[in-house]
C-alpha cells in the first residue's frame, strides 16, 4: 500500500516538471536555430507568421529572444504583424500583464538596439502602452541590455531609425 502511494504522489509531483518541457514545431526551430538568410528561408511561405504556438509564443517573438535581423525580415515579408499583442507566457515580466503589445516585448527582451532599429524601420509603434498603463520605457528599464542607452536618453525623440540620426547628422541637425 505504502509504495502505490509514493508511487502515486510521485507521478503527481512529476507532471507539472513534465509539463515544463517545451515541445517547438518545425517553424519554431528554424526560428530559433537560423543563423542567416539562407537558413531562415527553410521556412518557406507556406507558414502563418502571426501563429501563436502553445509553447514559446510567436515566431516573432523567438526571433526576438534570438537576435537575429534577418529572421525579423523574413517574417516581415511574409506578413508578421510587428504591432499586435502577445502572450507572456513562460516570458513573465513583473509588474507586466499577461498580453502586452509586441513592440513593449521587444523593449524588454531584444537583445540589442538594432532589433529596435528594425522595428522602428518597419513601421512598428512604440507609442503604446499595455493594460496597466506601462510604456515602451518602463520596459527598456526592464531590458538589461537597452535600459540606458541612446533609446532612452532622450525619451520619445531617441526612438526614431538611425538611418534618420544618420540624415540628421548628414544635413547637420542636431540629434
Amino acid at each position: 500500500m505504502k509504495k502505490i502511494f509514493l508511487t502515486t504522489t510521485m507521478c503527481l509531483f512529476a507532471l507539472p516538471l513534465m509539463a515544463m518541457d517545451c515541445v517547438y514545431s518545425p517553424e519554431q526551430e528554424i526560428v530559433r536555430s537560423a543563423e542567416n538568410y539562407a537558413e531562415i528561408e527553410k521556412l518557406g511561405s507556406n507558414f502563418n507568421a502571426n501563429a501563436t504556438y502553445p509553447c514559446g509564443g510567436t515566431l516573432s517573438q523567438l526571433a526576438v529572444l534570438r537576435g537575429n535581423l534577418d529572421t525579423l525580415y523574413y517574417l516581415y515579408q511574409h506578413g508578421a504583424n510587428f504591432n499586435a499583442d502577445v502572450s507572456l507566457k513562460g516570458y513573465e515580466i513583473p509588474g507586466a500583464p499577461d498580453v502586452i503589445p509586441f513592440p513593449l516585448f521587444v523593449a524588454r527582451y531584444a537583445p540589442n538596439s538594432q532589433i529596435v532599429d528594425t522595428m522602428l524601420n518597419s513601421g512598428i509603434d512604440f507609442k503604446v502602452k499595455d493594460s496597466m498603463g506601462h510604456d515602451v520605457f518602463w520596459y527598456f528599464d526592464k531590458n538589461p541590455v537597452l535600459r540606458n542607452t541612446y533609446l532612452t536618453k532622450k525619451g520619445w525623440d531617441s526612438l526614431i531609425p538611425v538611418s534618420e540620426i544618420v540624415q540628421r547628422a548628414k544635413q547637420g541637425i542636431p540629434y
